[in-house]
């Protein structure tokens, strides 16, 4: 079976951390009302997370951020707070770019068509789930719209991938009979052969003779 293209782990990240990006902005004139009044709320401790935040190599990061400026822009600015506000999320939102970025890369080796309908499809799933994080945050009426055509562009990203599948599958499928219909055809030869002559034949390679094979004296004398 060909394997599916999944980005929802990423993107799941990516929701909650939406959610909380939006929702920070939607506060951020209040907060800043508050701490013109109190200087020392400019100051906040580091969270756990934050203290024990994921490790990820600079390779990895690189690879996500190539994958996000050639294909989801639109995430860029998520990881950029993410990157700031919370460390953990945003390692973790780097670890899962990292691995899409292969599997996409394992796509353009493998063929061009399956490379585009995967980017396709990487990009269909992340403008549904980034404007499903924007209306958890704050409903309207032209993220609705937005929505709506990003669940089509979605369902024609999966059913392009689903129709690949298909393809890829009755092509393996008819290499699959080919070679059945080969090894068929290899046993009727076989059951089809005549033991006692491939037993002389193999005498002879020998230098022996058939055991009802006259002898030269035999033959000689008749």
């Amino acid at each position: 079976m060909v394997e599916r293209f999944c980005f929802y782990s990423l993107l799941t990240i990516i929701v909650f951390a939406s959610a909380h990006v939006w929702a920070v902005e939607a506060r951020t004139t209040n907060e800043r009302s508050l701490a013109d009044n109190n200087p020392d709320a400019n100051k906040k401790p580091k969270t756990p997370t934050e203290r024990q935040a994921v490790k990820t190599d600079r390779d990895s990061e690189l690879a996500a951020i190539k994958l996000v400026e050639a294909h989801l822009p639109d995430l860029k600015s998520v990881l950029n707070h993410l990157r700031t506000d919370d460390p953990h999320q945003y390692n973790l939102a780097v670890r899962d770019l990292a691995k899409s970025a292969r599997r996409l890369e394992i796509s353009k080796n493998r063929d061009t068509e399956l490379y585009d309908i995967d980017v396709e499809l990487l990009q269909a799933q992340s403008s549904v789930r980034l404007l499903t994080a924007k209306l958890k945050v704050r409903d309207n009426q032209a993220d609705r719209k937005r929505l709506r055509e990003a669940a089509g562009r979605l369902q024609q990203a999966e059913l392009s991938r689903a129709d690949y599948d298909v393809r890829a599958l009755q092509e393996r499928l008819e290499r699959t009979q080919k070679s059945l219909t080969a090894a068929e055809q290899r046993l009727a030869n076989k059951q089809d052969s005549d033991l006692e002559k491939i037993y002389i034949g193999l005498l002879r390679k020998a230098g022996r003779k058939a055991d009802d094979e006259p002898s030269i004296t035999q033959k000689q004398s008749q």
